[in-house]
């Protein structure tokens, strides 16, 4: 039997392979690197349309053609700036704070952070 690591974020438990075969014949790193993402501008909320499937090339356009997947609608999604100036979403907002304020005080209490690193700093924080 094979075993395989895996990573997983705190805030939501989304999991990605640690190290990845796809990734060595895309000749990309090898392990997995946390994704960085401006959080001034990503699209917290996402408006996904789908795209439906594409016909197959069997009989009456049947068969084993993959899906379109989802697009994502950026007119329609939301940054994290966005979220919180509408109200429809601050339970959404409150739930991922409290979260992000349980990992925050597990990393110090168990050493993985310093109480000094919590201030805020002067400067916009390089990314």
């Amino acid at each position: 039997m094979v075993k395989k690591e895996y990573v997983a974020c705190p805030l939501c438990g989304w999991n990605k392979a640690l190290e990845s075969e796809k990734r060595i014949a895309k000749k990309k790193s090898v392990r997995y690197s946390w994704p960085n993402f401006s959080l001034e501008k990503a699209f917290i909320m996402q408006i996904r349309e789908g795209g439906g499937k594409r016909g197959g090339s069997g009989a009456k356009g049947r068969g084993k053609a993959p899906g379109i997947g989802f697009k994502l609608l950026e007119g329609e999604s939301l940054t994290l700036s966005e979220m919180a100036k509408n109200d429809a979403y601050s339970q959404i907002l409150a739930r991922m704070k409290k979260q992000l304020i349980r990992v925050v005080y597990y990393c110090v209490k168990e050493g993985i952070m310093e109480r000094s690193e919590l201030r805020l700093p002067k400067e916009k924080p390089s990314s």
